[in-house]
């Protein structure tokens, strides 16, 4: 018995059938399973980790949405949702009026203002500072660092404008450092900027050298001044003692005098009071007795001379006028 060409091709085909809907179910199978690891995947991105030292801002289609603080947190997947972290404890800096190198800060070079005594005076000043709030600081402002060194500058022409040189470079360096913290912080605030300066410190002051010789003679007069009065104050500090105790001295002696005189006069009057009641008693007893002790107290310092008047002639006074 011959086979022919025909029918074998169907039986062929026969065998073959089957594995094609075998084959369809695999692919479709994989492809789901690709499918769910994408759907997974994609969920997967709306995981977010928040270090200890950060703060997110979650945005939904663009608007605000939530604060989310350290931890791990999960929102939907971009295009719905967006997580921004930011540091908030970390410390970032701005040079004002010129570009904060990352090293060697010390070599500064600031911008020149004018004082308000006309004086040209080249200053460079930087501020630190911290992010406070994530919202205002990701939805208010583009570039930090330009937004807080534009506003210090501004504020540090004001503060010098108001101020002589001599009070710049002397005692007013803390009082410039503190002014434009205050101010600058003031206009952030006004821009809603989420951020907190935390310090200002001035890197260097520098005059120009007509200026800065100027100014170096008043320093040295104002420091010879200040060695003066030291040393007045030493002197009056050695001299005041002495003269105390002196005028303690003084005082002493002068009260005892007084003491003195005043017994002296007491004396007095009891004892004339005392010659009045006896003079009114006996006026003749009381003048006679007055008499011979005043003559008592006078005749001891009395010279006598007695001469032999012989023949009834005067005697020659030899006694020199004078003596």
């Amino acid at each position: 018995m011959t086979t022919s060409h025909e029918d074998v091709v169907p039986q062929d085909r026969a065998e073959s059938a089957p594995r094609h809907p075998r084959w369809r179910a695999h692919v479709l199978r994989g492809g789901i399973i690709f499918l769910l690891l994408l759907i997974a995947a994609y969920f997967a991105t709306g995981f977010h980790l928040v270090a200890t030292d950060e703060q997110a801002l979650a945005r939904r289609l663009g608007a605000p949405h939530a604060r989310l603080g350290p931890g791990m947190h999960w929102r939907f997947p971009w295009p719905i949702d967006r997580v921004d972290v930011v540091k908030t404890t970390s410390v970032s800096k701005v040079g004002v009026g010129f570009e904060l190198p990352e090293r060697e800060q010390e070599t500064a070079i600031g911008m020149e203002l004018l004082t308000g005594d006309t004086n040209i005076l080249s200053i460079a000043l930087v501020l630190q500072y911290v992010i406070r709030d994530p919202a205002d600081f990701l939805l208010h402002v583009e570039d930090t660092k330009e937004l807080i060194g534009g506003l210090a500058e501004s504020v540090l022409t004001q503060v010098l404008a108001g101020m002589s040189v001599d009070e710049v470079l002397t005692t007013g360096r803390l009082a410039i450092q503190d002014r434009v913290k205050i101010r600058t912080q003031e206009l952030l605030d006004r821009y809603r900027s989420g951020v907190q300066i935390t310090a200002s410190s001035i890197m260097a002051m520098t005059l120009d050298a007509a200026v800065a010789q100027a100014f170096q003679d008043v320093a040295d007069a104002m420091a010879d001044r200040e060695r003066s009065r030291n040393e007045a104050r030493v002197y009056a500090a050695n001299l005041l003692p002495k003269a105390r105790g002196e005028a303690h001295t003084l005082v002493q002696a002068a009260q005892s005098r007084r003491e003195q005189r005043i017994a002296q006069a007491v004396g007095t009057t009891t004892r004339l009071k005392a010659l009045q009641q006896e003079y009114a008693k006996a006026p003749e007893l009381t003048r006679t007795r007055l008499y011979l002790e005043a003559m008592e107290k006078t005749l001891p310092r009395v010279k006598a001379y007695i001469l032999d008047t012989e023949d009834g002639q005067a005697p020659v006074n030899l006694r020199v006028r004078g003596r």
